[in-house]
């Protein structure tokens, strides 16, 4: 940097001694503050870093992770967080010393989840300079190059050595690399408006001496040669004006491989033009290049080489920028033959080939395009162009300036690349055009950033990989990378950690890779893991990935599965992000819209809104039509973070109207199946508990029985992994899952696979034991009791075992309605196990007026007609009874079995059937005892 001595330095251009008070920064150096004339201790330089980054962001709030990252990048300490909010609070104090404790802060404040710095712009030395250095292109725009030169040197008079020095971090780096850049640029500047202004000497601060001294620092800045090239030149040391050139030409051939571009080419055929015309000027008239045979319209003069000139054409290199192959790879057959055998025929078709690649965070999209790009690099001659597009990231590659990386690795001089996005892909299709180039594009964002990227001539083929599965681009042919299977995984494992200690333990190998779902990036950790402790057994490291810790455990170096999701995770916004918690919550293996639904609060389309985002994100998987599935791990990482960001009643909330839906769904079934069933009461109203009038959810439609079946059958496995978790871990959801267990045996107790439900209904009669929920207890104790004769018994003895269940079910019951209901199914069962005996069935009095009290004190006049009849079928003269009072409580049409009893028509006698009413109990429970001798048809649910 360059300025004249009377000029203030950058301190005092900064604002270290204000007299005012006021606050002043410093980054074009070391970052320091002062409060007036008087310094402020700023602290660590983690802490300064912190600093640096908000007083960058001119006021904008900068998020807490934002902060992280900065000072850590993707290994931050455990306690990454509190020392962030740890800075920040020691800032705030050293800002605004004065301010009360619980005061606000007026110039540190939060904002957004994060903190901004609210300072005027002038306080900053660097927002100072980058303010000069507009004013400076805009009037040298204009024309007026002396003024532009005075904002290029009180712009220049701020820096006092590199800047952010010592901060660490990677913001601090690149925001260092950025200053630097605009620094070095802005003397360029300077010494190109000095040439302008002063002819062949410059002005005093602009010398040859130290332009020269600056060339030297930066040899392989082409522009500032030039300026070299033309100061010595109008100072008349012409020979070392071209030295200049010969030097820098063996500089850049020796560094980059290329050499000197357009510009520079372009100043040395003008300084020997001008030497040839001087020369010719010298001679006398009439030997000018504008005389004799040349004469005429094409010997004018010329800005560039002419024939006289040497013309220092570029080298046409041969990129090879892929990655090296990854020495274990195994598996994949199917997609490496196909992916070859279409690379391999791109010198054969009429357009480029181009191959997407797809799939989770982890399943070894980048590996496969690796190894097949290693496979047929010698079909592509002319090279092999390789760019991570970091699109999973926060700041995904920009296509300019993929393009300008790759324009510069085809031999193409930096001032010689073109500045839009459009003429740079044009002329990359253009250098391409008659060559065989494969070009690997990993981790893409989208298809707007690869388009560009793309070839436009036959012979060359494109592998893109990327999370995105809306890769949409033209003739691309696509590959969807799944996890392995078990073969796959156990020869990837395997490959790492040696044959021979895999066959020692070939059970638990087997489980190691079912634990990391088949994801290789999982196998890949947990092999290394045990390759780097020849000391630990397979058995070992299967037993620390429990559930719990196996996010934690499936790390190694600067590998983690964690940190592979987040990385998606980060990328989505607010709504997504939400989203992609809460639908973990259900624990299912699968699930719908209408379940997602359910468990976002939204409606259907929503629902399948956001699902479908989600798979397009990498992060869900399509799992059929209208079916939804999380990789295990990522299922695991979502729920993590719906621990983390959700409070627990939103978790439970989601739960429960998941639960709620499915149970709405059984009782559908149900009503499909058994539509003359009384489907079971629940132990709470479905609904919204900050919206009770709200009723719950219609659950999944179903068009007719076999549907119904079919959702059954589909809906057991599912369901069942879903209930295990929720019993063992939210004995908040007690009632909802014992209700949902009720609806599920309601609709299951004629099938065989009723049984099935019996360890989860015992879970649940366990849990509700330890949690002192009788009414769920007793509630999910009752649902134990076999099904009635005739409809598909377990074996002998099931009355007997029912007899047993259901008064112990009575006894801890405070519900009137519940207890009713278990008399009544007591009534049936002992009706039921007369009948089996030969002979007259034995009187059951007792329990029966019990099971009738308790109807009445519960008003459900349905129930008690039922128990009515139960009684008809087990005492001599009680039909008459019966008759009566279901002719008393049967609702009419349109009434609730809810509503108070009407008056009775009246009985004619006993064992008679009365008129009116009693027709409507004919058609509905048949006959009463004689009529049609041991049989009855009263609808049970």
């Amino acid at each position: 940097m360059h300025s004249d001595a009377n000029e203030p330095s950058g301190a005092e251009r900064a604002g270290s001694p204000d007299r005012a008070g006021r606050l002043r920064f410093q980054v074009l150096g070391p970052v320091r503050a002062w409060r007036g004339d008087r310094p402020l201790p700023l602290g660590p330089p983690q802490q300064r870093a912190v600093l640096a980054m908000l007083l960058l962001h001119a006021g904008r709030p900068v998020s807490v992770p934002q902060l992280v990252d900065a000072l850590w990048d993707e290994r931050p300490p455990p306690r990454a967080v509190g020392t962030v909010r740890t800075y920040v609070s020691r800032l705030r104090g050293l800002l605004e010393p004065e301010r009360a404790p619980r005061q606000h802060a007026q110039l540190l404040v939060s904002s957004g989840g994060g903190y901004a710095l609210r300072l005027p712009g002038e306080a900053l030395d660097a927002a100072g300079f980058e303010e000069r250095l507009v004013r400076a292109r805009r009037l040298r725009r204009a024309g007026d190059t002396a003024g532009a030169y005075e904002q290029l040197r009180g712009a220049l008079a701020l820096p006092e050595g590199t800047a952010l020095a010592g901060l660490p971090g990677p913001y601090a780096q690149r925001q260092r690399d950025r200053l630097t850049e605009l620094c070095v640029t802005a003397q360029e500047e300077l010494f190109g408006c000095g040439l302008e202004l002063g002819g062949r000497t410059g002005p005093p601060g602009d010398s040859i001496a130290g332009l020269r001294a600056f060339a030297a620092e930066h040899p392989l800045r082409e522009r500032t040669q030039g300026l070299l090239m033309r100061a010595l030149h109008r100072a008349g040391r012409r020979a070392e004006a071209l030295g200049v050139y010969a030097a820098t030409r063996r500089t850049l051939d020796a560094e980059l491989g290329t050499g000197p571009g357009a510009e520079l080419r372009a100043v040395y055929g003008e300084l020997r033009e001008r030497e040839r015309t001087e020369s010719y000027e010298r001679a006398g008239p009439g030997t000018g290049p504008g005389t004799g045979r040349g004469a005429g319209r094409g010997a004018a003069r010329v800005s560039g080489p002419t024939p006289n000139v040497p013309h220092i054409a570029p080298p046409s290199p041969v990129p090879a920028q892929l990655p090296p192959d990854i020495a274990d790879f195994t598996g994949r057959r199917e997609a490496v033959a196909h992916l070859a055998s279409a690379l391999r025929g791109a010198a054969g078709g009429r357009a480029p080939v181009v191959a997407t690649l797809s799939g989770l965070g982890g399943v070894g999209k980048t590996a496969l395009a690796l190894h097949v790009a290693h496979s047929v690099r010698t079909c592509f001659p002319d090279g092999q162009l390789y760019v991570d597009l970091q699109g999973t990231g926060r700041a995904p590659a920009d296509s300019g300036a993929v393009l300008t990386h790759f324009l510069r690795a085809l031999g193409v001089a930096a001032s010689a690349v073109p500045d839009g996005l459009e003429q740079k892909s044009a002329l990359y299709r253009s250098l391409i055009a008659d060559r065989r180039v494969l070009v690997l594009l990993d981790n893409a964002r989208d298809s707007a950033q690869v388009r560009p990227l793309l070839p436009g001539a036959p012979g060359c083929a494109v592998l893109v990989t990327g999370r995105a599965r809306t890769l949409a681009l033209p003739g691309a042919g696509r590959v969807d990378v799944e996890v392995m299977d078990e073969a796959e995984a156990l020869g990837l494992f395997g490959a790492i950690v040696g044959a021979e200690r895999t066959a020692a333990e070939p059970a638990a190998a087997r489980e190691l890779v079912a634990v990391c779902g088949g994801l290789p990036l999982a196998v890949r950790i947990a092999a290394a893991r045990l390759a780097s402790r020849p000391g630990w057994a397979l058995a070992d490291l299967v037993a620390r990935l429990s559930e719990r810790r196996r996010l934690d455990e499936l790390r190694v170096g600067d590998l983690g599965v964690e940190a592979t999701f987040r990385v998606g995770y980060e990328a989505l916004g607010p709504g997504l992000a939400h989203a992609f918690r809460v639908l973990a919550l259900g624990s299912l293996p699968t699930f719908c819209r209408a379940a997602a639904a359910a468990l976002l609060d939204t409606t259907d389309d929503a629902a399948e809104a956001a699902v479908e985002a989600l798979v397009d994100a990498g992060l869900l998987e399509a799992h059929g039509e209208d079916r939804y599935r999380y990789h295990d791990l990522v299922g695991l990482f979502a729920r993590r973070l719906g621990e983390r960001h959700e409070s627990p009643a939103e978790r439970e909330a989601a739960q429960r109207r998941c639960f709620d839906h499915v149970r709405a769904t059984f009782l559908t079934a149900a009503r499909l199946i058994r539509p003359h069933g009384i489907p079971p009461d629940p132990l709470r109203r479905p609904g919204r508990p900050d919206r009770p009038g709200r009723p719950g959810r219609p659950g999944r439609a179903l068009a007719d029985a076999d549907a119904a079946r079919g959702w059954l059958y589909a809906a057991h496995p599912r369901l069942y992994a879903a209930v295990e978790r929720a019993l063992d871990t939210a004995p908040g959801l007690l009632d909802p899952t014992v209700d949902l267990l009720t609806a599920w045996s309601y609709v299951l107790r004629t099938t065989a696979r009723h049984r099935e439900l019996e360890p989860l209904i015992r879970r649940a009669v366990d849990s509700a034991r330890r949690h002192g929920d009788d009414r769920a207890a007793a509630r999910a104790r009752r649902l134990l009791r076999p099904p009635r004769s005739g409809t598909g018994t377990y074996g002998t003895g099931t009355y007997g075992r029912a007899v047993r269940a259901l008064p112990e079910s009575l006894r801890p019951v405070p519900e009137p309605l519940l207890s009713a209901k278990d008399a009544h199914e007591l009534a049936l069962v002992l009706a039921a196990r007369g009948r089996e005996r030969t002979g007259p069935p034995r009187p059951s009095a007792v329990p029966r007026r019990q099971a009738q009290r308790r109807c009445r004190r519960a008003q459900h006049p349905c129930r008690e007609a039922l128990t009515w009849a139960r009684r008809a079928c087990g005492e001599r003269g009680g039909g008459g009874r019966a008759w009566a009072v279901r002719d008393r409580v049967v609702p009419g049409p349109g009434e609730s079995d809810r509503g108070p009893p009407r008056a009775a028509p009246g009985v004619s006698g006993a064992g008679t059937a009365p008129r009116g009413r009693g027709a409507e109990l004919r058609r509905a429970t048949g006959p009463p005892r004689g009529a049609r001798r041991g049989t009855l048809r009263c609808k049970e649910p």
